[in-house]
């Protein structure tokens, strides 16, 4: 696809660049939202745009459109060419046609793309039906949404490399809010898939309004330090605010506490980190990143050892490393580091035997704060939590709103339990809830 616009491109720079890379997305996406069983909003989207790096006398300028026609193409090599004149960044940039991977899994789904718009509007309408009729404490349902989306890839650049890739995904969740006297709590159930047979409304509004109800008349929590459970969706958004710690770049500026600790003890012997970029259940599964370089498993926390950070070309050539298939950019942007499918590896314990560990146990269900509350330099967080007072192996009653804090690094090492119940979270980073041995709680 688009196989004249590429032929376009790299035959106006052939002969006033060095190299040529061209990046290429195209893709649609959809999303319905419900409120009192009519459609509160619908949205269709179709999107495409080009962006070109090229490398002249070393320097590499980016530019980008998404208009599509031969002088617009001519321009934006140009403009790219301008652009490098600028760059004062001394990193060796060079391009190559890197090997395929050939054991990828299939990330698009034919039937997929096949599932009618009234059946998908049908969806969302009955996630909000179901979760109204579940409990008379339910007084809105503020959230019932469903999307989906596909998007087409190719990269090419003027050493031979040309790969492409289709994807699609669909997801849904519904958001319930409960109240019983003064007390108002929220409750949100999500599930992403790319079979739509999957989806179960009646299921995620039941789940949504058992999170939101079991909340209800919260007493307060114990200032001091106490075990601590994060389910599984709460320790998937922990390594999600604190993967950048990873990223070889920050490493190299000197903005991670892991700096310099390769082949030393960072976590529990339990604790092991990894990206995914093949994951066959992940969302955000590719052959190839953006740099047109073959994506893998790379483990970055073996057994509580920091094995390997995550690259790009860039920053592998910097450490005389090769790249981890983590190279990311958008059509508009110039390159960086991202992760893939992110993840803590789950154990074997249920998840109910890690409330038996010790005689009280606090168990986190929700977080708030993320951004303005965790230090990702220093590992540091002070975050806004709600969950559960559990004592002897059983859960007690809920908690009033409290703070949670501590330090990433420590709290991995503090892992004593993790349990087998693996989930992906929306945005590929995935946890098995996790007991940790002690944090700070603030009532």
């Amino acid at each position: 696809m688009y196989t004249k616009e590429f032929q376009t491109i790299f035959a106006y720079a052939k002969d006033k660049v060095d190299e040529t890379e061209i990046l290429l997305s195209a893709g649609n996406s959809f999303s319905v939202k419900i409120n009192e069983q009519n459609v509160e909003s619908f949205n269709y989207a179709d999107s495409k745009g080009i962006g070109v790096r090229v490398i002249k006398s070393g320097k590499v300028g980016y530019a980008y459109t998404e208009k599509f026609d031969e002088e617009t193409f001519k321009h934006i090599v140009d403009e790219a060419i301008e652009n490098a004149k600028y760059t004062e960044n001394d990193d060796i940039v060079k391009m190559d046609n890197y090997q395929k991977n050939t054991d990828s899994p299939n990330v698009y789904s034919k039937e997929l793309d096949k599932v009618d718009v009234t059946d998908k509007i049908q969806l969302a309408k009955d996630l909000e039906k179901y979760a109204k009729e579940a409990d008379k404490r339910v007084f809105n349902v503020p959230y019932a949404v469903y999307a989906d989306g596909k998007n087409y890839s190719r990269i090419a650049n003027s050493q031979g490399l040309d790969k492409e890739d289709t994807q699609n995904y669909a997801y849904a969740y519904v958001g319930v809010l409960s109240a019983e006297d003064d007390d108002k709590r929220m409750g949100i159930d999500f599930h992403i898939t790319r079979d739509f047979c999957e989806f179960d409304p009646l299921k995620m509004a039941t789940v949504s309004v058992k999170k939101s109800t079991d909340l209800l008349n919260g007493k307060p929590a114990e200032t001091g330090k106490h075990a601590v459970v994060f389910n599984s969706e709460m320790m998937a958004t922990m390594l999600a605010t604190f993967s950048g710690i990873f990223n070889a770049k920050s490493i190299q500026e000197g903005r991670s506490l892991l700096k310099g600790k390769i082949g030393q003890k960072v976590a529990n012997e339990k604790v092991s980190i990894v990206d995914d970029g093949l994951h066959p259940n992940g969302f955000s599964t590719s052959a190839f990143d953006s740099e047109g370089y073959p994506t893998e498993k790379t483990v970055l926390i073996e057994n509580g050892v920091l094995k390997s950070y995550l690259h790009n070309t860039i920053t592998a050539r910097k450490d005389g490393a090769k790249s981890t298939g983590n190279g990311s950019r958008g059509y508009k942007g110039t390159l960086g580091i991202s992760t893939s499918n992110f993840l803590i590896e789950a154990g074997e314990h249920k998840e109910t035997d890690l409330f038996t560990k010790h005689a009280k146990i606090i168990e986190i269900v929700s977080l708030q704060g993320m951004h303005s509350g965790a230090n990702a330099i220093s590992g540091d967080f002070s975050l806004g939590a709600q969950g559960f007072l559990w004592k002897n192996g059983k859960r007690m009653h809920s908690l009033k709103p409290f703070t949670v804090s501590g330090n990433f690094l420590q709290m991995l090492s503090g892992v004593e339990a993790i349990a087998d119940n693996f989930k992906f979270d929306m945005s590929s980073n995935g946890a098995s809830s996790v007991l940790i041995k002690e944090l700070n709680i603030s009532g």
